[in-house]
């Protein structure tokens, strides 16, 4: 303190616009030092924290949006899943195809037709699904063949009828060859099994 003390004396001497000058210049000098060593590096601190919270609300906003849609997802879901399990029940599986055959069979056996011909084919594969074939030759009246048709169509499970040829008209029959198309679901395993 005794070695600062020739300096007081020589600011003492000084003019009191000096002294002020020297007041002024020692207080901004502090405060210059104290900021730098405080506030800068609190500074660049509370930016970077700034910087996180602009992202951590973005994200917040953004799982806010996907948490309202949620309710509207989950409905959309079930719906889904029940027409997945509607369109499952249209095709069956390979231990449901004899008795859908048999359903066939017995819808034209019903309106009054006569079989000449009704031969599974070979399943064609189609990924998740298997097409079966069954070639048909019938013979009956035209009424009774239309009415077998539209049997076949409306059974619960899926039957497509295609490549129709109907002729030999004979004693007011009429003989009509076509291939009656269902399908069967591909379970995983019957895949991995075929590979």
């Amino acid at each position: 303190m005794d070695s600062m003390e020739p300096l007081f004396k020589k600011v003492e001497s000084l003019e009191k616009a000096h002294r002020i000058a020297i007041c002024v210049v020692s207080c901004v000098a502090l405060i210059v030092v104290v900021s730098m060593v405080s506030v800068v590096p609190n500074y660049k601190q509370v930016h970077l924290h700034k910087q996180t919270q602009g992202s951590l609300r973005g994200k917040l906003g953004l799982a806010e949006k996907k948490a309202r849609q949620l309710p509207e997802l989950k409905r959309e879901w079930e719906m889904k899943e029940a027409e997945f399990r509607k369109v499952m029940r249209a095709l069956p599986e390979k231990k449901e195809i004899p008795s859908l055959l048999t359903s066939i069979s017995q819808s034209g056996q019903d309106t009054g037709l006569k079989f000449v011909l009704f031969q599974p084919g070979n399943e064609v594969n189609k990924g998740f699904y298997g097409e079966i074939p069954v070639n048909i030759t019938i013979e009956g009246n035209f009424h009774k063949t239309v009415m077998f048709f539209d049997k076949v169509t409306g059974l619960n499970r899926i039957v497509n009828v295609r490549d129709i040829r109907m002729g030999g008209f004979k004693d007011g029959k009429i003989t009509t060859q076509c291939t009656a198309v269902t399908y069967k679901f591909i379970e995983q395993s019957d895949k991995k099994k075929k590979k």
